[in-house]
């Protein structure tokens, strides 16, 4: 009988069954994508150091510096020497004038708050004359006195207060023993007479006193004071 009524199929048919299967194969093979492409890549992020950064950033700051000195202007140069040539004047004797200043501003205006014996010391055309406060005039009191309503304390006390704070207080300023001290008697003075006094004088002369004794007050009374040879003393 023949392969067709036995049933089998002969063997080159089933050879060429074979490649097409392996043909197939192969295609499917070289389509599939492979795991190397699903694999992420890595991040790569740009890093610097924080030393590094603060490296760069003191070279940035001394570069910009070298190039302002270079382009500095003449006029930066002529203001430069001008404050290198006023940081010859000393505070002492800065604090000096303020302090004869405002010590003469007090006392005269407390000569005429009190009565006693007068001294009268000239010397060329200066007139150095004071009167020791062994009182307090009638019209003082009375001036004060007006304003019992708004003063805490009598008018009597406060111009006797301010007949002797004005007597002593410059005093100690002029001489630089306890400077400090009589800054801030002179201040509370100083806020009496504007409160009390003579109030429409506040922006005119009061605030002026006030910023003279509080550079004073702050810095003290320089090198030329009792304060000054008192603080060398102590340190021996």
């Amino acid at each position: 009988m023949t392969d067709i009524t036995t049933g089998t199929q002969s063997p080159l048919a089933e050879h060429d069954g074979e490649e097409a299967m392996a043909s197939l194969a192969d295609r499917l093979t070289a389509l599939a994508p492979t795991a190397a492409e699903f694999s992420p890549r890595p991040i790569v992020f740009p890093s610097l150091g924080v030393r590094a950064a603060l490296t760069t950033g003191a070279a940035i700051v001394k570069r910009a510096d070298e190039r302002a000195r270079r382009s500095r202007s003449i006029i930066g140069t002529i203001i430069d020497s001008f404050v290198s040539a006023c940081s010859f004047i000393p505070y002492a004797v800065v604090a000096l004038a303020l302090r004869l200043t405002m010590a003469r501003v007090f006392f005269f205006d407390g000569q005429g708050l009190i009565e006693g014996p007068r001294y009268a010391l000239s010397y060329g055309d200066f007139n150095l004359s004071a009167m020791l406060p062994l009182g307090i005039k009638a019209e003082a009191i009375a001036a004060l006195s007006a304003h019992n309503p708004v003063l805490p304390l009598p008018g009597a006390l406060t111009a006797y207060g301010l007949g002797y704070a004005e007597f002593i207080l410059p005093i100690m300023l002029i001489l630089g023993f306890g400077a400090r001290f009589a800054a801030l008697g002179l201040i509370g003075v100083t806020a009496i007479i504007q409160l009390y006094a003579a109030p429409e004088l506040l922006w005119s002369v009061h605030i002026y006193w006030i910023a003279i004794l509080a550079v004073l007050l702050t810095l003290g009374p320089g090198q030329i004071s009792f304060d000054y040879i008192i603080r060398l003393i102590a340190k021996r």
